[in-house]
């Protein structure tokens, strides 16, 4: 449950509390609950799927809100226009250029290493369609930020926001995208056909 849910400090947002209020409230109110255990180290990579609708998107945010936690995420960067750009940003928006992505991974990762403490979620679907596999960005990301990969599932039969076991990206990062996407076929998405 919510309430039961604990934050390490230095991943707290610090946002108002009638915002954790109301987005609580929506939350319950959908029958959403989240299970698992947030680790205590200040960096980490969330892999968060399966991704296969705009709902998870509002879903996860909510979430996030009703946590108050500091979270930042990747984003295309066709969705950082106005006259949303700013909201997307101070909830933790970051645009990602994907026609040019050579680079990306090391930018984040040291984006990461000169942080204090920084959690990325990222959907490794990369889409809301169906894929083969999964990208494995995340993977590269958290070996060049030096930080572990914490799965993340959204179960909407369940109504279940699931963290999973951390692990450290190997050097392979295609069995990394390999275990995730083992993770994530234990909860059913909104759009099942998708994944």
């Amino acid at each position: 449950m919510i309430a039961d849910f604990s934050i390490p400090a230095h991943h707290r947002a610090y946002r108002p509390a009638s915002v954790r209020k109301f987005s609580r409230w929506l939350l319950a109110r959908r029958g959403w609950r989240i299970e698992g255990d947030l680790p205590a180290a200040e960096k980490m990579i969330l892999a968060v799927g399966p991704h296969t609708s705009n709902w998870d998107f509002l879903v996860a945010v909510t979430a996030m809100l009703a946590l108050d936690m500091r979270i930042y995420w990747l984003g295309k960067h066709s969705l950082f226009r106005r006259p949303l750009s700013g909201l997307l940003i101070r909830l933790g928006g970051i645009a990602v250029d994907r026609s040019n992505t050579t680079g990306v991974a090391e930018q984040i990762g040291q984006r990461l290493r000169n942080a204090d403490e920084m959690l990325i979620a990222i959907t490794p679907e990369g889409t809301r369609r169906k894929v083969a596999q999964l990208k494995t960005g995340f993977s590269r990301i958290a070996r060049a930020g030096g930080c572990q990969v914490l799965p993340v599932t959204l179960d909407f039969s369940r109504r279940e926001i699931r963290l999973h076991e951390p692990f450290a990206p190997g050097k392979d990062p295609e069995a990394d995208a390999a275990r995730v996407r083992t993770v994530f076929a234990t909860a059913t998405p909104r759009h099942p056909d998708n994944f």
